[in-house]
């Protein structure tokens, strides 16, 4: 029985060294058909490290509208575009936390006439 014990205290002391910086929220959401945004926020699962961190909007192209430099502070990201076009965007982001593993993924939203 103390066998157990040790090991379930191990397995739960080392659970925060397997978490990742993973998107949890996103506005605008995933998907979503919105007007043009002043602001794209992005929302971690842990707090950033942000000269590994960062996020593009691309158009439906593939362009790079992304703006002002991408602001990376604690568990968010923002983007500043400026006026959006009707169609079709893409936010690509990539996220390091302080464990150091790099996680990428990407939202897609419309904006609508």
């Amino acid at each position: 029985m103390k066998i157990l014990s040790c090991a379930a205290a191990f397995c739960l002391a080392a659970t925060p060294a397997f978490a990742n910086a993973h998107l949890t929220k996103s506005s605008p959401v995933n998907g979503a058909k919105i007007k043009s945004p002043h602001h794209i926020a992005l929302t971690f699962s842990e707090a950033l490290e942000p000269a590994f961190s960062g996020a593009l909007l691309l158009d439906a192209d593939g362009r790079n509208l992304t703006g002002e430099p991408v602001k990376v502070s604690g568990r968010m990201m923002t983007l500043s575009p400026g006026p959006l076009d009707p169609g079709p965007y893409t936010v690509s982001w990539h996220s390091v936390g302080h464990e150091g593993k790099r996680l990428e993924g990407r939202i897609q939203f419309t904006v609508r006439p």
